[in-house]
């Protein structure tokens, strides 16, 4: 009887021993790896984009001057008084708190043909004679100045759409050739090599109105915008790529904006008819809407961030790309609708330049919208 009870103490003994080493079996954890397109729900409670400080830029720098963009991650710089290709003006900076510019020492007058590179270092600028015109390059830190190109005009050729790849290695331009059937040109020149190239532009008809020119980062693929001819005067933006001495055009379809952009060397971002925001991957022909009611945009130096205006709004939005999607579209300014928007070259402050609006709760006053040019500080 004795020996029974042990054995029935032995055996409960036994079941619960093994009933609590079942308790104590380490736990397991799930963990999801989401994909490019997706964000954590860690990230998604975050809000990366609040306003921190906004800055309104002096009247006499935003009625007076012709901005140019940022020349650091706290300044911009403006010229003043080159109104025209035959009147040269000066440079002057305006920097952290933005109250008063100043002349940019060592800087000699330039004219209104001026283009900021997007780094803020150098300004390339064109002059025009009466049988040439000239292009140079000066640098916002010493002043020197370095000719790039002089180009004969005595066959009534013309300069013009000087523009910079977005990582400043690259500067376009084009030279139209309106007489005597010349071909359209497009020259590249090289900031690193200190060389120029020049490209004709197979396909563009002469009957065709020439627009703008957009430079990607390996200074060999080129978007250019136009009227065609063929297609009923209708904007039209084509994608080429340098092939020899040529630029030979593959991709092209009608737009309903001024805006584009390369993300990369093979995707690049445009306005459609529709007012959608549209990427196109030349590497597999696809077309992508990324966002919708689209006015206008601007992507930050690093292509992380973009700004935009939405259609028939006068609110400044900021989000975040991802993929080809928009997160966190957070509206940072509402009350004018911008003509220029300009991220600085920290990605952390964007500068808005356009029309004051008046809310429908106020009197509408008999003058005109004033203009208006301010700098948001993001956290």
């Amino acid at each position: 009887m004795g020996n029974k009870y042990v054995v029935m103490l032995l055996v409960l003994s036994l079941v619960v021993l093994l009933l609590s080493g079942c308790g104590s079996e380490p736990k397991t954890e799930t963990v999801v790896i989401a994909d490019s397109n997706e964000v954590s729900s860690t990230d998604q409670s975050s809000r990366p984009f609040q306003v921190q400080k906004i800055y309104r830029l002096p009247d006499r720098f935003v009625n007076r001057g012709e901005l140019l963009g940022w020349s650091s991650g706290n300044a911009v710089i403006a010229s003043f008084g080159a109104m025209t290709i035959l009147k040269r003006g000066t440079v002057e900076r305006l920097t952290y708190p933005y109250e008063q510019s100043k002349a940019i020492p060592g800087i000699g007058k330039v004219t209104s043909n001026t283009t900021l590179s997007p780094d803020g270092k150098y300004i390339c600028e064109f002059s025009r004679s009466s049988s040439e015109t000239t292009l140079r390059l000066i640098s916002l830190q010493d002043g020197k100045e370095k000719e790039i190109d002089r180009i004969s005009t005595r066959n009534e050729s013309y300069v013009q759409y000087v523009s910079w790849s977005a990582n400043s290695s690259y500067i376009g331009y084009l030279v139209e050739n309106p007489f005597d059937n010349g071909a359209d040109s497009l020259y590249i020149y090289d900031m690193g090599s200190q060389t120029s190239g020049k490209y004709q532009l197979k396909g563009i008809m002469k009957e065709d109105t020439l627009l703008s020119v957009n430079i990607a980062n390996d200074g060999r693929s080129i978007l250019v915008e136009l009227f065609g001819a063929k297609k009923g005067q209708k904007k039209i933006l084509t994608m080429g790529k340098v092939s020899g001495k040529n630029i030979e055009f593959q991709y092209e379809r009608q737009i309903g904006g001024d805006s584009v952009a390369w993300m990369n060397n093979d995707q690049f971002v445009f306005l459609g008819t529709d007012n959608s925001l549209y990427e196109y991957d030349r590497r597999n022909g696809e077309l992508s809407v990324i966002l919708e009611k689209v006015f206008d945009f601007e992507f930050s130096p690093d292509r992380k961030n973009i700004a935009y205006t939405e259609y028939d709004q006068n609110v400044t939005y900021v989000g975040k790309v991802q993929g080809r999607n928009i997160l966190y579209k957070e509206p940072v300014y509402r009350g004018i609708v911008p003509t220029h928007i300009y991220w600085n070259p920290n990605n952390k402050s964007v500068l808005l330049q356009g029309l004051k609006q008046l809310d429908s709760s106020q009197t509408a006053s008999t003058d005109s919208p004033s203009k208006e040019s301010l700098i948001i500080e993001l956290k």
